[in-house]
């Protein structure tokens, strides 16, 4: 996304808000902290009765988390890195004959009157 301004990127999220969404359109924008950062408050003035919601995310060279949601990759890196992955069984699990029991959870922490910690 390096090359799809901060405005770019938002006019794509309100377009898929009003067109295409039936809720929140859930976006992240990036965007460049020097050029950019400075207008992010006229940005949310402008698309503020647009979009539900909205997440920026500053393009610093070492990323702004330790641990970012994504990353550039060239294909030789994502190659690598998905080697070692296993392949995924959504079968159900063998029953014995034993028909299958859904056991609720009662919620737990709050609800309207109290909270369980």
């Amino acid at each position: 996304m390096n090359d799809v301004s901060m405005w770019e990127q938002l006019s794509l999220a309100a377009f898929l808000q009003k067109h295409w969404a039936d809720n929140q359109v859930s976006c992240t924008v990036t965007f460049d902290p020097e050029t950019e950062g400075p207008q992010l408050q006229h940005a949310l003035d402008v698309y503020q009765y647009q979009l539900k919601g909205i997440s920026f995310l500053p393009k610093l060279p070492t990323g702004a988390y330790e641990q970012m949601p994504y990353e550039e990759m060239t294909e030789e890196e994502y190659v690598s890195m998905s080697t070692g992955l296993k392949t995924l069984d959504m079968a159900p699990p063998a029953t014995g004959g034993e028909e299958m029991v859904n056991t609720e959870v009662p919620d737990k922490f709050c609800d309207n009157d109290s909270c369980t910690i």
